[in-house]
């Protein structure tokens, strides 16, 4: 699988004259320009299958033309590496966690109703109306910053991005704080470049989408392939909501302008489904696996995880397995591998936070997961994965006694 790189505006500019801009990376594919030396490109992202393949734009006798340039055939690698390494990933409810625990902590000590209500029901997944009860306290505690922070985080995950962000900034204005000022500066960019203005509403999803760049009628392949599959994953997992899950689909480009996602993601879950939309106008087996294991994220979300969220490896494990990604012999034959030479941690040492990995490492780590889970599947069959994640304390026992039989 090719893996995009993230999306950087870098100073970069051809090397050579008559350089090929081809409509793809390989050497056989269609010359779209030929670029004069030192024409500057905008660089769209950068491919990590091996290609060291750059895309990007650029403007020749005032027209711009798109297309693909080897890295040899630029200058400015070295800036735009530094931008990426220093580049700063994206996860926004993963960043809110700090933030999002203190707020929780102080509002169980207000012994507000209406509060202890909205973080019932944000902790179930139902952020619409965790918001209305939240707008409650806040007509009775119009200046409490944990207030208008619950609110916020309960906008945010319904999809009213500018109705949190004017929650945050009052919070910031009463009581700052460099976390939230992070996070407020995250999402002001996401509401800013998102273009994703169109709906569809199914019976489990409410769907957001790019018309200009999706036609209607794969909009509509995409919100029933989504519904169904909610309802396969639901039933196997336990998780239920009276709320619409919110999906966003958009084009490549504009998921990683809007996500800051890693260079290896084709999709996240942040209390919303986000997915980048390479699939032209077919919702293909692909794709349908890419929807499949963000609804997997979604359902988990409102499945009660305890004191501590879902590890990753669960997360990850269930995502893939229940989408019906196999783990192929080469891969488990790497694994062991590894897992002899401890060269891979044991499940609970993967850490929550993937975002930051390296492709390479992100690739072991998923392939990690999936064994795990096809491990799980296998030993816990009569136990009921539904069981295990209606008693979460089990989960230590059962993921210590997983790292022996993966041979961690």
């Amino acid at each position: 699988m090719v893996f995009p790189a993230l999306f950087f505006v870098a100073a970069m500019a051809v090397r050579a004259d008559q350089t090929a801009l081809r409509s793809g990376c390989d050497a056989q594919d269609s010359i779209v320009a030929s670029l004069p030396a030192g024409t500057p490109v905008e660089v769209r992202f950068r491919l990590s299958d091996g290609s060291d393949c750059f895309k990007v734009a650029a403007t020749i006798d005032g027209k711009d033309v798109l297309g693909y340039v080897p890295a040899s055939a630029l200058t400015g690698l070295e800036r735009y590496e530094k931008e990426r390494s220093s580049a700063a990933s994206v996860d926004t409810l993963r960043a809110l966690n700090p933030v999002a625990t203190e707020t929780k902590e102080a509002v169980a000590r207000t012994g507000d109703p209406a509060l202890d209500r909205a973080q019932q029901l944000l902790d179930a997944n139902r952020p619409e109306q965790a918001l209305e009860q939240a707008q409650i306290a806040i007509a009775r505690r119009p200046r409490d910053p944990n207030v208008l922070v619950l609110a916020g985080l309960a906008a945010y995950r319904a999809d009213q991005l500018r109705a949190a962000l004017d929650y945050w900034k009052q919070a910031q204005d009463i009581a700052p704080d460099e976390r939230l000022a992070a996070v407020y500066e995250r999402v002001k960019r996401e509401a800013n470049s998102d273009r994703s203005g169109d709906k569809l509403y199914g019976i489990h999803v409410a769907l957001r989408y790019e018309g200009e760049a999706l036609p209607a009628e794969t909009a509509r392949a995409i919100l029933a392939a989504l519904d169904s599959d909610y309802s396969t994953i639901a039933a196997q997992l336990g998780c239920a909501s009276d709320e619409r899950i919110v999906a966003i689909v958009q084009s490549r480009e504009a998921y990683l302008r809007s996500t800051g996602a890693a260079e290896w993601s084709g999709g996240q879950y942040d209390g919303r489904i986000h997915i980048a939309w390479t699939s032209g106008s077919q919702v293909t087996p692909q794709m349908q696996r890419a929807l499949a294991h963000e609804l997997v994220h979604a359902c988990l979300t409102s499945i009660p995880s305890g004191s501590k969220p879902w590890p990753s490896w669960l997360q990850e494990g269930l995502a893939q397995k229940l989408s019906g990604d196999t783990l192929s012999a080469t891969a488990r034959e790497q694994l062991r591998q590894l897992a002899q030479t401890h060269g891979i941690p044991k499940l609970e040492n993967l850490g929550q936070n993937w975002s930051r990995m390296s492709t390479q490492n992100a690739i072991a780590a998923y392939s990690l997961a999936l064994a795990a889970a096809d491990a799980l599947y296998l030993n816990y069959a009569s136990y009921g994965i539904r069981n295990i994640l209606t008693n979460p304390e089990s989960l230590p026992r059962i993921t210590a006694d997983l790292d022996v039989k993966l041979g961690l």
